[in-house]
């Protein structure tokens, strides 16, 4: 979780960067196996580990940047989805900051977190129109939408 101006702050940063650069094959989830074998269902995961935004640009289908860094998280992951959603994930301890550009299908929220929030705002920021969520002054997530993407920033910890 963030305090309102650093949120603001790394919103800013986040949304410039997400417009510029660009798969390398990550693991995939196991396979339902027949036999004499344990079986394994569910659902596949979808996400695919990267090891750079280029990675994550060449697998998502589109151009995509993202911050060095993040205040206090030293960690930086990234993940794409084939054709639909590149990710970042900055985190230290509890702390974790996941930033997404994803294709605009519609729903306008590709920020994955499902929690309520006692707080929710509209706030511009340049010329975007951001939703925030949160409590007690705190932002939770950010979420926009441009040029036929969405775009969600989501802090914990």
């Amino acid at each position: 979780m963030l305090d309102r101006r650093s949120f603001l702050c790394l919103l800013s940063v986040a949304s410039l960067a997400l417009s510029g650069c660009g798969a390398s094959q990550g693991d995939e989830a196991p396979e339902a196996t027949t036999g004499g074998e344990e079986q394994t269902t569910g659902v596949p995961n979808p996400f695919v580990d990267c090891e750079s935004a280029y990675d994550v640009a060449q697998l998502a289908g589109f151009d995509v940047t993202f911050p060095e860094s993040v205040p206090g998280c030293s960690e930086r992951a990234y993940q794409a989805i084939e054709g639909q959603l590149a990710q970042c994930r900055y985190s230290e301890g509890d702390t974790s900051v996941l930033i997404r550009k994803g294709v605009d299908d519609g729903s306008g929220d590709l920020s994955g977190d499902y929690n309520e929030y006692p707080e929710e705002a509209t706030v511009s920021v340049g010329d975007l129109e951001v939703t925030e969520r949160g409590s007690d002054g705190l932002v939770f997530v950010a979420i926009w939408a441009k040029d036929g993407y969405l775009y969600a920033i989501d802090a914990d910890g």
